[in-house]
């Protein structure tokens, strides 16, 4: 197979798009060329040509033919392959190829077509993205002797580091929050689930409603208790641990629990941990009869059942009124 793309100075979109098909096709030569005659005989061609026929597999994205997400996110050659070929890459799992859509391809897409992504904050400092670290390989003018071809490759040996690695992690975020779903599923109180392994779950786990605590075992053979934050973009807990055990000694510890092999609890009273899963499976009954835990929990219950406040200036809607959509959950 013969994949070929523009030459000359490149971007983030064809060196992924480039590594996207090695991935899939390790056997492919890469040709960089703007010849007609030479992109006539490539089988895939990418960012260059004026075509995006995807039954001809021909990707570029320079014309009015290459479309745009229904978010405005124009496709750069990158997103245009990733559409075609990326779920093949990521192994028939949609969701975590929706992630990575939405984490990586769609952010070198928008940079590539000039769409602004952020809006700096008073600090005015401007983080580096990976367009930016891939474009540093182009070759320097002034205090290198240094080939396109050659940097380009460089460059893609970059680019394939980092897809393989967030494949890797975004399959384990979704995996971690599977299983995480399961263990709640079964658990016998929706106010805590005890996990036999560690998986991240901070996110999956300020999503339902009456989740106080989650145990876990810690890399170290510690049994952890933590608690779950209202939302995970927030360091506030919907309940901490009891007051009495926060940042107290292991003798003072000991005594205000009963568990013998507990082994701290944090000063904010977000986390604790115990030897063993019996302990910390003790302190967190104790957890949950804590009078401000109770108090959460019953908040959440009301949370449940109360109708939602419609906006000021906005009537109820009547009988005959339909009903409204039911919210997307792969919407965010």
């Amino acid at each position: 197979m013969i994949i070929a793309t523009h030459n000359g100075k490149f971007h983030a979109d064809d060196v992924f798009g480039v590594t996207l098909l090695r991935q899939l096709h390790p056997e492919a030569t890469l040709v960089r060329s703007r010849d007609p005659e030479v992109l006539d005989r490539a089988d895939i061609v990418l960012d260059v040509g004026g075509v995006y026929d995807p039954e001809h597999r021909r990707f570029d994205h320079h014309q009015t033919t290459s479309g745009a997400r229904e978010n405005g996110i124009l496709y750069s050659a990158f997103g245009l392959l990733w559409q075609h070929y990326g779920l093949e890459f990521c192994g028939g799992d949609e969701e975590v190829w929706r992630r990575i859509d939405r984490g990586l391809v769609q952010a070198i897409d928008a940079v590539d077509n000039g769409q602004d992504l952020y809006t700096l904050t008073d600090f005015h400092a401007r983080p580096i993205d990976v367009s930016e670290v891939l474009g540093w390989f182009n070759p320097v003018s002034l205090v290198g002797d240094e080939e396109f071809d050659a940097q380009f490759e460089r460059a893609s040996a970059v680019a394939a580091q980092l897809l393989q690695r967030l494949l890797l992690k975004t399959r384990d975020a979704v995996e971690g929050e599977r299983y995480f779903l399961d263990a709640y599923a079964h658990t016998p109180d929706p106010r805590y689930v005890v996990l036999d392994r560690f998986v991240p779950h901070g996110r999956i786990a300020s999503r339902q409603p009456r989740l106080l605590f989650v145990v876990f075992p810690n890399a170290n053979g510690d049994w952890a208790i933590k608690t779950v934050q209202e939302d995970s973009a927030s360091f506030v807990s919907r309940a901490l641990l009891p007051e009495a055990w926060r940042g107290a000694d292991h003798d003072a510890l000991v005594a205000a629990t009963g568990v013998d092999d507990v082994v701290f609890t944090h000063k904010a009273g977000f986390i604790g941990a115990a030897r063993s899963r019996e302990g910390a499976l003790r302190m967190l009954q104790l957890a949950l009869a804590d009078p401000a835990a109770v108090a959460a929990d019953r908040l959440a219950r009301q949370r449940l059942v109360q109708p939602a406040t419609p906006p000021a200036g906005r009537a109820e809607p009547s009988a005959q009124s339909a009903p409204a959509a039911p919210a997307d959950p792969a919407a965010d």
